[in-house]
């Protein structure tokens, strides 16, 4: 009997033994997870990289002064102080990403205020000038891209690229020149921000176009989508933009709230449809950059609109274009 009690005895401590080296290799297993989870979810920045930011906004900021003292827009000399120090030559600034980012969030910012500056009287008394203007403006530099690139003896689908990299005008670096250089709410400024819509839907059409010709076997709709789609949407939503949207707002919607909530309310209402344009106009192949300049459209009618966008967004809105 005592052997056998001995085994049993022996058995059991091996058995403990197991359990307790299981349960240990568990709580370890499990304290390394929560680890791992709290890694994933902590978001770290290092001392360096928040010194280094510090200096690239100090940096741009005072290149934009440099170059509006020397009478030329502060666009300019961001843009020298964003390629100086960004990745395409010392690589100084941290997160590139996040900067461009960053700098989009401005640019649309800046194009809702474009949009609510925009003087729809003056428009109208231009008449076909911002059409005649934006279409030479794509049609020129095109046909120059691609006949230089045929008299090198390049394919049709390679001239027609390289037509279309000539062709585009930027609405959103127009925008910023004009507003840095106290432009944009002039006839001269209103007469460029309408002729650059303009000018930017065509050049996506030329691109979208070029998308489907290097395609293999489109199919004939897709031949017509960012025709329809560019030229619908700036004929639909600019019409809505200054006729029966701001009377709905001015007329129906505001009289419902005292006058003192009035702005934060057309505000509030500007914020609802641009998150509405910009889904809707970039999935159709049309630029989301027009969707958020049509939303502040709609609202350049409705009064205390701008003031209050200026007063809430302005100062965060400088600093993003700096960044742009």
């Amino acid at each position: 009997k005592t052997p056998l009690v001995a085994r049993q005895l022996s058995e059991t401590n091996e058995g403990e033994a197991a359990a307790s080296t299981t349960s240990e290799g568990g709580e370890f297993t499990e304290t390394q997870e929560e680890e791992d989870l709290a890694e994933e979810l902590s978001i770290e920045v290092s001392y360096e990289d928040t010194y280094d930011i510090l200096v690239f906004l100090g940096v741009a900021y005072i290149f934009g002064e440099i170059a509006f003292h020397i009478g030329v827009p502060p666009l300019v000399g961001q843009i020298v102080a964003g390629f100086l120090l960004g990745p395409q030559l010392a690589d100084y600034v941290p997160f590139p990403e996040a900067m461009v980012l960053l700098g989009d969030l401005g640019l649309i910012l800046l194009l809702i205020e474009a949009g609510i500056e925009l003087d729809v009287g003056l428009v109208k008394e231009a008449g076909i000038r911002p059409v005649l203007i934006a279409v030479a403006g794509s049609i020129i530099p095109f046909a120059i891209g691609m006949g230089l690139s045929l008299a090198q003896g390049q394919s049709v689908k390679s001239s027609i690229a390289c037509g279309a990299c000539f062709s585009p005008t930027s609405l959103g670096v127009a925008a910023n020149a004009l507003s840095g250089g106290k432009a944009l709410n002039t006839p001269v400024g209103q007469l460029i921000v309408a002729s650059a819509v303009i000018d930017d839907m065509i050049g996506l059409i030329i691109l979208s176009m070029l998308e489907v010709l290097v395609a293999e076997d489109p199919a004939l709709y897709e031949y017509f989508i960012p025709i329809i789609s560019a030229v619908g949407y700036l004929i639909v939503l600019g019409i809505s933009a200054i006729t029966w949207i701001p009377r709905v707002v001015q007329h129906k919607i505001l009289p419902r709230f005292s006058p003192e909530n009035r702005p934060y309310v057309s505000l509030a209402l500007l914020w609802m449809l641009v998150m509405a344009y910009l889904p809707i106009m970039y999935y159709s192949r049309a630029s989301h950059l027009t969707g958020a300049f049509l939303a502040g459209l709609s609202f350049s009618q409705v009064e205390g609109v701008h003031h209050t966008f200026v007063n809430e967004a302005g100062s965060i809105m400088e600093w993003l274009l700096r960044i742009f």
